[in-house]
């Protein structure tokens, strides 16, 4: 940016002494130093903190001062040693930093912060403003009433450029701290009944907070009954007015739910009501949360509310660590999962700051979103048809403009890249520098934006002891972006770079002012790499009995042994499963590739690419589970708990979950597990368990360990006549076997590959069915790391620590 390194002038609103207007002037805002971020603020909320330290504070060595604290933006320049930001991100500022190194944020207990303790985050000697020749002091570290500001770089969440700034500005505070407070803090349980004490902002983001924990009851309670219909929105049940009654308001409480509120939510900042909120708590294991602000009086209540077994606890900032968590909750906004408008009553500009700040004070608004600077537009551009091309050339016209659109610059050179090659087996991998070639006919270079672990690939590497498969790159399960095309591929489309000629296009772009030329990247398509191909010619993929593929067997198996791209070193480097996705690219036949909605976030829908499709479609299409059926499924390992999500989408009525690891339970029962069964539990053998349990047996089960003893187990758990037992884990390693009047007395036993799914055509379908909410993908996720981890991904996989870990490869 052409500002970058220079100070800039521009308006921030200042308060230069307690208890008087803030006034717009102009300030000088330094260049960020070392770690520092410097922000163009494009929208702020109005926070009642920021009203305390203006009127209630009334400390003339806060002043002068920059308040606002509850901001969005976009990074416009960055000091040096700072790599996670780039000019142009869009950025949340916060107030509650997060260092990532000391030992408070290492910790799940909380999500303070030890270096922003100990030496606060822009304190009053950094700060970077100055106004009139006078040094003026930044609020909280963000300051977020100006056009610029500058923040340490610990004090910054970096989040998806599809949020509109001038909504998602308010989980820099607010939000995050009332719904947090319910989820994190007091860790509202399902079925509890909750109160929550003021309902402004922070109120009622605890209100949804409860409502999201699955509370059956929410008593909101204000003095204001206006505001009660805006907190019915927000998941209120219950509506108390305390000047309606004569006696305390714990007392109301405590007669309306027969001894007390399991949570109570304080979101006033008032030490008496702060008493109230504990009060109002049932004794024995009522949990009270302060979360309004105040350090002005004590608090105070006789130790017997405490000793009676009630638990009076703080929460600052909801409990999120605001770097991690921020970007989730601005996701969460993007899935509708979350409300965020409804909080929105009035929108101006920051030349408005006094009136909003004195609509806050007569306790008229929820929250006024102050517009600070002009948020860039946003323009998706996708090559994805002949009617978007069309209408991308019709814009174009319209502006008199031309556009150049070329091939990447890798597209038929050989890439050198990082990947994880195993050189022998039961070694650790190695992460190695490896060339891979450009697609020959029918081939796709894929970047590789995330893979997951899958047993699979652990074991090749440690219970295929053939030298043979080595060295190779494993992975199989995974999504990236088409980087190149070889000859004949029509059906998918590569990264384009584009230039535009003549005059500019009426949105921001990057733009070398010396040509007037304005250049852009078109990203390529969407894929998920495929271990099961479709060539959808042979007489197998025509049929509809079968997801197996002829040409994959015959002659034509995608990247054989013979047909690796990969070398390293000098030697010729296997492609496993035909994907090999343990690397940043890798090249796949066309028949195993399948493109998907741009919309998908690759980081999630890989695991797509084998353990769900896999699982599910074992209960749905293999299986063919029935509506009121009663299902076993055999291990609670990423396949397995598809499979009982396959069996409660299919309409199970019961569903047993059967693991030697009890922890995986809950897992289970959130993907729809209504019953659970511990083989170490039971003297006799699981079958016959399952038998007593079920009057005979299941109708169906699935086996998703890979285990010869449990597949017979699973069998012999299935009810004779119509009992249908599915093989989902695998082995080759040994034989499985049964008697044969198992299978005479009328039980069917299947196996099942890729659930069953002809993966181009019904891979994107999933992807569809997991972005319109109809199937589970986030659930899956335990763990997130780099390549570079990969050996703690295997290892975390071989301990049975996770469900699955998902590996960025490059970014997406």
């Amino acid at each position: 940016m052409a500002t970058a390194g220079e100070v800039i002038r521009c308006k921030a609103a200042v308060a230069w002494e307690p208890n008087k207007p803030v006034v717009m002037e102009e300030i000088e805002v330094a260049p960020p130093q070392a770690n520092e971020v410097r922000i163009r603020i494009v929208a702020t909320g109005v926070c009642h903190t920021d009203l305390y330290h203006l009127f209630e504070g009334m400390h003339k060595d806060g002043f002068p001062v920059v308040l606002g604290h509850e901001g969005a933006g976009v990074v416009e320049s960055v000091g040096a040693a700072v790599s996670e930001f780039q000019p142009g991100d869009k950025v949340i500022p916060l107030f509650n930093p997060q260092c990532g190194e000391c030992r408070f944020c290492k910790s799940p207990k909380t999500n303070q912060c030890v270096k922003a303790c100990d030496a606060s985050v822009m304190s009053d000697a950094e700060s970077r403003f100055t106004c009139k020749g006078k040094k003026v002091l930044q609020f909280m570290g963000t300051s977020t009433f100006s056009e610029y500001t500058v923040v340490n770089q610990m004090a910054v969440a970096k989040i998806d450029p599809a949020a509109p700034l001038d909504k998602v500005c308010l989980l820099g505070c607010g939000i995050c701290t009332g719904y947090g407070a319910a989820v994190n803090t007091a860790k509202v349980e399902p079925g509890s009944t909750c109160a929550v004490f003021g309902l402004g902002a922070v109120g009622l983001a605890a209100v949804m907070g409860c409502r999201a924990a699955g509370a059956k009851r929410i008593i909101a309670v204000d003095v204001n009954p206006e505001k009660f219909v805006k907190a019915k929105v927000f998941g209120a049940t219950d509506f108390v007015n305390p000047k309606d009654h004569g006696g305390p308001v714990s007392q109301v409480l405590s007669e309306m739910t027969g001894g007390g509120v399991d949570f109570s939510l304080e979101c006033v900042g008032n030490v008496g009501v702060m008493r109230s909120a504990l009060e109002s708590c049932v004794r024995g294991w009522g949990v009270s949360v302060l979360v309004g602000w105040t350090d002005m009086d004590d608090l105070a209540t006789r130790p017997i509310q405490l000793i009676a077994g009630r638990t009076w606890k703080g929460s600052l900032f909801g409990g999120f660590k605001g770097k991690d968590a921020v970007p989730q909750m601005v996701k969460a906004y993007l899935d509708k999962k979350i409300k965020v408008d409804e909080f929105i009553t009035h929108n101006m500009t920051l030349d408005q700051v006094n009136d909003a700040i004195e609509l806050m004070k007569r306790g008229k608004c929820i929250r006024t979103v102050l517009n600070v600077s002009p948020q860039p537009p946003v323009v998706h551009l996708f090559l994805c048809s002949r009617l978007a091309g069309e209408l991308l050339a019709r814009f174009l016209s319209c502006v008199n403009t031309y556009i150049v659109a070329v091939k990447m610059a890798t597209a038929g050179q050989v890439i050198r890249c990082k990947a994880a090659v195993a050189w022998r087996p039961n070694a650790p991998l190695v992460v190695e520098e490896i060339e891979v070639a450009p697609p020959q006919a029918h081939e796709v270079r894929i970047k590789v934006v995330a893979t997951a672990v899958c047993q699979t690939d652990l074991q090749h590497l440690f219970g295929n002891m053939d030298e043979d498969g080595f060295p190779v790159v494993l992975g199989h399960e995974a999504a990236g972006v088409v980087e190149s095309v070889g000859p004949a591929v029509t059906d998918l489309q590569p990264g384009l770079f584009c230039s535009f000629l003549g005059n500019l296009p009426p949105f921001r772009l990057i733009t070398d002012e010396a040509t007037r030329q304005c250049c852009f990247c078109l990203s390529g398509d969407k894929v998920i790499p495929l271990f099961i191909s479709q060539c959808r010619e042979c007489r197998f993929c025509k049929s509809p009995k079968t997801n197996q593929c002829e040409d994959a067997w015959y002659g034509a198996n995608p990247l054989s042994v013979p047909e690796s791209r990969f070398t390293c070193k000098g030697k010729k480097v296997l492609q496993f499963m035909g994907t090999s996705t343990f690397s940043e690219y890798t090249v796949v036949n066309q028949m195993a590739v399948a493109k998907i909605d741009p919309a998908a976030p690759l980081d999630k829908v890989c695991l797509l690419g084998c353990g769900i499709c896999t699982g599910y479609g074992a209960a749905v299409n293999t299986a063919k589970v029935e509506p009121g059926s009663t299902c076993a499924v055999f291990g609670l390992g990423a396949v397995g708990l598809a499979a009982v999500m396959g069996c409660r989408a299919a309409g199970a009525k019961r569903i047993i979950a059967v693991d030697v690891n009890p922890e995986k339970f809950v897992k289970a029962k959130v993907f729809g597990a209504t019953d659970f069964v511990n083989p170490k539990d039971h003297g006799g053998p699981v079958s016959q368990v399952l038998s007593e349990m079920t009057g005979g047996g299941v109708d169906f089960s699935l086996e998703c360990v890979g285990n010869v003893g449990v597949m017979r187990s699973a069998l012999e758990s299935c009810i004779k006549g119509w009992g249908v037992s599915v093989m989902v884990g695998w082995t080759n390693r040994e034989d499985f076997s049964a008697r044969p009047i198992q299978l005479i007395g009328g039980r069917t036993w299947k196996g099942s590959a890729f659930g069953g799914f002809k993966g181009r055509d019904a891979v994107p379908q999933m992807v569809k069915a997991y972005l319109d909410k109809k199937i589970k993908v986030d659930e899956f996720i335990t763990h997130n790391m780099t390549l570079d981890q990969v050996n703690d991904a295997i290892e975390l996989m071989k301990r049975g620590k996770c469900i699955r870990t998902v590996m960025t490869a490059s970014p997406e």
